[in-house]
């Protein structure tokens, strides 16, 4: 079943609505540029509310590791949502601290997903990414592979893609979050990426970690991403508001449906 995120959520009500439609998860924004954004206490009050099974997500930019621990444990959330310039030794250091704290879900570890701009991954065939799940954390080698590194991907002129994963183990980083998102406008852009010149890529992410499809999706085209991407989850707040940080429940419900509809359907 495909894991589906309901962000920039401000109110308790937007909060129940998301629930009882059937979302998984919900994503609280703690940065002050953005319109979504929300303070620790409102954060706390509505998670408090909420059903236990309910995933609670925090969002932040270029926040300090002890700033992301100390909120997520006051909240009470989940997962981290890192959608900044975070390097991946900032990655590792959130990590531990939450570890310390005994801030983990439901696997027994910290959830840290990152968020990464779509563009990342959009470059013709035959050229390289330039991109290598060890360095971005999402990967490690075992005691055995000390020193070796997973190559860095080359998308082949017949679109396919080689990754060496034997003798690696799980990274600090449990997701990646496909976006728009840009340095002035961290996420809830409202614009969707070219979902097939990124489809190589997505077979490759799943393999290794759980890829997350969002920006610019809302109810009437959320099925095509899920067809071409097929991620584990989707991330939608722009589709589904009225206004910039206030929710349509009419479509939550819309696009809760439109998910669990293909779901049926695979």
């Amino acid at each position: 079943m495909t894991w589906i995120k309901i962000c920039g959520i401000t109110t308790l009500d937007d909060a129940l609505d998301a629930s009882d439609a059937g979302a998984n998860a919900l994503g609280f924004v703690f940065y002050p540029k953005s319109p979504r954004h929300v303070t620790a206490e409102t954060a706390r009050s509505i998670v408090a509310s909420l059903p236990q099974q309910i995933e609670k997500v925090g969002v932040f930019v270029n926040e300090t590791a002890d700033h992301v621990r100390d909120i997520a444990k006051h909240v009470g959330l989940t997962t981290v949502q890192l959608s900044g310039d975070e390097s991946t030794d900032f990655s590792r250091t959130l990590f531990h601290c939450m570890a310390n704290q005994g801030l983990a879900n439901g696997s027994q570890r910290p959830a840290i997903f990152r968020a990464w701009p779509a563009k990342v991954f959009d470059v013709p065939a035959g050229q390289s990414v330039g991109w290598d799940p060890v360095a971005a954390g999402l990967v490690e080698p075992d005691e055995a592979y000390k020193g070796k590194r997973v190559h860095k991907i080359h998308v082949a002129k017949n679109g396919d893609l080689f990754l060496e994963t034997h003798g690696f183990r799980p990274g600090v980083i449990s997701g990646v979050l496909l976006d728009s998102s840009t340095a002035e406008k961290r996420g809830g852009t409202g614009e969707a990426f070219d979902w097939e010149r990124v489809q190589p890529w997505a077979g490759i992410i799943n393999s290794i970690s759980k890829l997350i499809v969002a920006g610019g999706l809302h109810p009437d085209n959320v099925q095509e991403a899920i067809h071409v991407l097929h991620p584990w989850g989707v991330d939608v707040s722009t589709g589904v508001e009225s206004v910039p940080g206030k929710k349509d429940s009419k479509k939550i419900r819309a696009f809760v449906q439109a998910v669990r509809a293909m779901d049926k359907a695979d």
